[in-house]
């Protein structure tokens, strides 16, 4: 009895994606004649399939002719939709730095490959908007649009110190100064920049902004810059006041002259007979009979990282090849909040609560000066008693305020020192002092690859597994 046509029919599969049909004949079993089909009848089991679109006929005729068995066979091929592009915006400068210094081979710290800002001139171009371009619509095998997903244009950049297109697509430097992105905010702000050396010639240098120093800085000057400062050559006794970061690429021979405060980080090739005092993290080659106090983290790189002589204090730790040397240079190392921190900020809390207390008085003074009034039918609003006590609570109430943020700011560092450590990844020389919060010790003999914390008992050295 002959067999039914349609056992013999094509198995037709279309691809996830719907952008692709397949046609599979079944094997010959060897018992059945196996049947052909026609050009047309293939067509038909692809439209039983609801497949409407992209057929190759051509394959179609093909396959009439002389079925391909056991495999699948592309008998069907969609228009995939063509994504768009999202609108975008082109900058014309550097967006990111190497804010550390690159290690060379031999281990050396290369301080020079430093890069911290990006300056422009009046004019230039400094960022395109390229508009979004939206996609194509495609189609399934199966005879549906496919949508592509929907782009958008940015809203133009905000920012100052630069200029705006009318089309909003060219972007042009309005001034000369530094210029920086972030979140899609363009900020070009002015900078005192210093082609040579700052010192006698030069006079003192005061800027609300950032400073850049090409040369060396000596002969006393002082330099005072509510941002970053940038000095790429050595200092010698000077003065400096960074509002910002301080970036120091050739290092410090302070010949104990020199005195630097950093409200933000301080990155120096090396530090020599200098006073610093740094708000954040400190990152150096050595530091050399100096008197360092940070409450960040310290950081020494390349082979010559030591701390050899003088005062090295960080809240949050430090980090350092070798502290101290084989002459038994005395050198004291502290990490943690000392006595005197701990002394300072309960003072502090003390002097709030003592000017809140103040405060309470003078209101209920004032208070007083009221009820009065409003018993004898007196208004004693501009009575000079009065004026003078709300003077007074004015005054003490701002300076509440300000000491109050002091005393938060404070708390923080305190919280950032809790587990500080000081890791000497190659020797820790006899002569050295190290101190953990209000713990001390003395060395009095070389350790190799130590971890000096504190416990209960007081300063404990555990060897530094570098496998």
């Amino acid at each position: 009895m002959a067999q039914p046509i349609d056992m013999f029919a094509p198995k037709v599969q279309v691809s996830s994606d719907g952008l692709e049909a397949t046609m599979t004949f079944k094997l010959p079993d060897g018992k059945n004649d196996v049947p052909k089909f026609t050009a047309g009848q293939l067509l038909g089991f692809l439209q039983a399939a609801n497949v409407s679109f992209g057929i190759d006929q051509e394959m179609l005729a093909r396959l009439a002719e002389s079925p391909i068995y056991g495999r699948p066979i592309k008998v069907a091929e969609g228009n995939a939709q063509q994504q768009g592009t999202p609108g975008y915006f082109e900058y014309h400068f550097d967006t990111s730095f190497n804010r550390k210094p690159t290690i060379r081979p031999d281990g050396t710290a290369d301080y020079m490959s430093i890069k911290t800002i990006e300056t422009v001139q009046e004019g230039d171009l400094i960022a395109t908007y390229h508009p979004a371009v939206q996609g194509a619509r495609g189609m399934s095998v199966r005879g549906q649009i496919l949508e592509p997903k929907p782009v958008r244009d940015l809203p133009p950049l905000i920012g100052r110190g630069f200029n705006r297109s009318s089309d909003n697509l060219t972007y042009t430097a309005q001034i000369d100064g530094k210029i920086e992105v972030n979140q899609g905010k363009i900020n070009v702000s002015p900078v005192h920049e210093v082609q040579g050396d700052v010192g006698i010639e030069t006079g003192n240098i005061k800027f609300n902004g950032d400073v850049i120093i090409h040369g060396g800085v000596h002969d006393g000057a002082v330099i005072d810059a509510a941002g970053n400062v940038i000095i790429h050559g050595l200092i010698e006794d000077c003065e400096i006041h960074a509002g910002k970061d301080l970036f120091i690429l050739a290092g410090v021979k302070g010949n104990e002259k020199t005195v630097i405060e950093c409200q933000g980080t301080i990155t120096a090739q090396f530090i020599e007979y200098a006073a610093i005092n740094c708000a954040g993290n400190i990152t150096a080659d050595y530091f050399f009979k100096s008197h360092i106090s940070c409450d960040g983290h310290i950081q020494l790189n390349g082979n010559n990282a030591s701390i050899i002589g003088g005062y090295v204090s960080a809240v949050q730790g430090i980090e350092v090849n070798d502290i101290g040397n084989s002459f038994g240079t005395i050198t004291n190392v502290a990490v943690g909040v000392d006595v005197e921190r701990s002394a300072e900020f309960d003072m502090l809390a003390k002097k709030i609560e003592a000017l809140n207390e103040n405060v309470l008085k003078i209101k209920k003074g004032i208070e007083e000066f009221d009820r009065i009034g409003q018993e004898r039918g007196v208004n004693y609003k501009e009575d000079p008693r009065r004026m003078q006590l709300l003077r007074v609570r004015i005054r003490d109430e701002a300076i509440v305020l300000e000491e109050t943020k002091r005393l938060a700011k404070m708390k923080e560092v305190i919280v950032s020192g809790k587990f500080a450590t000081i890791r000497v990844l190659r020797r820790l020389y006899a002569g050295s002092n190290v101190s953990v919060d209000d713990h001390h010790v003395s060395i009095n003999e070389n350790h190799e690859s130590v971890e000096v914390s504190k416990t209960a008992e007081g300063v404990k050295l555990s060897r530094i597994n570098q496998g």
